[in-house]
C-alpha cells in the first residue's frame, strides 16, 4: 500500500469523529470509502447513514451482496458487472441453465437479507494483474478475466471481499474499484425488482446475460415509501388509465397504434 498513505478513518478519528455510522467518505471532494488508504494531507469528510450521498455506496454494495446470494443459490453462475444506478442497482449474470424467474428473485432476496443481517465486513486488497488473473481463472470467471484484461497498464487493481475467510462458505470476492460500505449491515433494506436480458458488453454477437435489477435504502421505511410512490406512478400511467376509462383502444392489426 505504501507507508505514505493512511486509512481515512484515522483522519476522521483524529478530528474527533465517530466511525460506527460512517457509510462512505469524500476524499478531496471525490466519493470514497473507509477501506481505501489516502494521503495524510487529504481532506476527508464523513458520509453517514441517512445522507443522500450514501445511497450510491449502499446500492453498489447491495449489488455485490446480490451476486454473492446468486452464486450461493445457483452454483456455476458467472458474474460480470454490477453497478449502482439512479433507481438502485443491477448485476449481469451468465447462467447456462437460462434466465432467472420471479420465484428465483424471491429466493435471492431472502438470501440477501440473511447476508445483510450478518453484518459481514467488506475488505479491500490491492493485487497485481497476475494475482487477479490467477484468482479468477481458478474460479472459472471468464468474464472477470476480460474485465481485468481491459484495465489499463499501471492502474491499481483492487479486490473487494465481504464475509469471513475462516468460515465454511468464506468471503465473496470481486475485482472492483469501490467504494463500499463498512459491512453488509449498513446496506439496510433491499428489494429485487425485475429480470431482463442483456448482451455482454452490449454486443449482440456476445453471450446473452440475465440482468437482475434491485433497489436499496438505508431503512425499511424508506424502501416502503419508495415502493408506494412507484405504485402511485403506475396507477397514474396514461396508458393504464386510457384503457380503463375507454379513452382509447388497441387493435391486433396495429398493436403499437392507439385508436
Amino acid at each position: 500500500m505504501g507507508s505514505e498513505r493512511v486509512a481515512p478513518g484515522q483522519l476522521l478519528e483524529k478530528n474527533g469523529e465517530r466511525l460506527a455510522d460512517v457509510v462512505a467518505v469524500t476524499v478531496d471532494g471525490k466519493l470514497g470509502d473507509l477501506h481505501t488508504p489516502v494521503a495524510p494531507s487529504a481532506d476527508v469528510k464523513a458520509i453517514r447513514q441517512g445522507e443522500p450521498a450514501a445511497l450510491e455506496v449502499i446500492r453498489h454494495s447491495a449489488a455485490h451482496v446480490m451476486a454473492d446470494a446468486v452464486q450461493r443459490l445457483f452454483p456455476g453462475t458467472q458474474v460480470t458487472i454490477g453497478p449502482a444506478i439512479d433507481a438502485g442497482f443491477y448485476y449481469d449474470f451468465f447462467r447456462p441453465e437460462g434466465p432467472f424467474t420471479e420465484k428465483d428473485l424471491a429466493s435471492i432476496e431472502k438470501e440477501m437479507r440473511r447476508l445483510i443481517k450478518e453484518k459481514r465486513p467488506f475488505l479491500r486488497e490491492e493485487v497485481s494483474r497476475e494475482q487477479a488473473e490467477a484468482l479468477f481463472e481458478k474460479m472459472g470467471e471468464k468474464f472477470k478475466l476480460e474485465i481485468i484484461a481491459a484495465i489499463p497498464a499501471g492502474d491499481t487493481i483492487s479486490l473487494y471481499r465481504h464475509g469471513w475467510q475462516d468460515k465454511a462458505q468464506g468471503a465473496w470476492v470481486d475485482v472492483c474499484r469501490g467504494p463500499h460500505v463498512q459491512h453488509t449491515g449498513q446496506i439496510g433494506a433491499v428489494k429485487l425488482m425485475s429480470v431482463a436480458g442483456a448482451y455482454w458488453r452490449g454486443d449482440e454477437r456476445n453471450p446473452m446475460l440475465t440482468r437482475i435489477y434491485g433497489t436499496a435504502f438505508p431503512t425499511e421505511e424508506a424502501l416502503t415509501e419508495h415502493l408506494r410512490l412507484l405504485e402511485e406512478a403506475k396507477a397514474r400511467d396514461h396508458r393504464k388509465l386510457g384503457k380503463e376509462l375507454e379513452l382509447f383502444m388497441f387493435h391486433e392489426y396495429a398493436p403499437a397504434m392507439p385508436f
